[in-house]
């Protein structure tokens, strides 16, 4: 059993519609194929860990980078593994909406099989896609405004 993690870029033309569509399509041919996993989303940004008997998990990621709705296929880990992490999820998706219930789901499912590879993958995709946010601006803390005087 093996899993790959990667990241890349959707194509313009992935809007939200075209995005449940895709991953209705996965859910279905994971679950025949018998492979799991979950694909997050930030703005244009997604991140998919995917698992699987190794050669049904070779040949699923081959048409995954041939695929025209996204670019830039990245793949950040691809390594052996004892069992599945989220084995009841032929494919589960969340978005930066519910980055709470995103981490808090895959901690319930994976349980003690979360490894540290996922961690720090969901976490810097999260980090990044909410530091690459412009209309997001960090408040100052209250120390560090400016102090002026009040009028009357």
């Amino acid at each position: 059993m093996r899993r790959i993690i990667y990241r890349s870029t959707a194509a313009p033309g992935l809007d939200r519609a075209e995005m449940f569509r895709l991953v209705y399509h996965a859910r279905v041919a994971n679950e025949a194929k018998g492979l799991s996993g979950v694909l997050l989303q930030s703005d244009e940004h997604l991140l998919q860990i995917l698992e699987g008997e190794t050669w049904k998990l070779f040949a699923t990621f081959e048409l995954i980078r041939s695929d025209i709705r996204h670019t830039a296929v990245e793949v950040l880990s691809e390594r052996s593994i004892p069992a599945a992490t989220f084995p009841h999820w032929p494919m589960r998706y969340f978005d930066d909406h519910h980055i709470g219930k995103a981490l808090a789901q895959m901690h319930e499912e994976a349980g003690e099989r979360m490894c540290p590879a996922i961690e720090d993958a969901v976490r810097d995709f999260f980090v990044a896609g909410f530091a690459a946010h412009e209309t997001i601006r960090p408040s100052l803390p209250q120390a560090a405004r400016p102090s002026f005087p009040r009028p009357c």
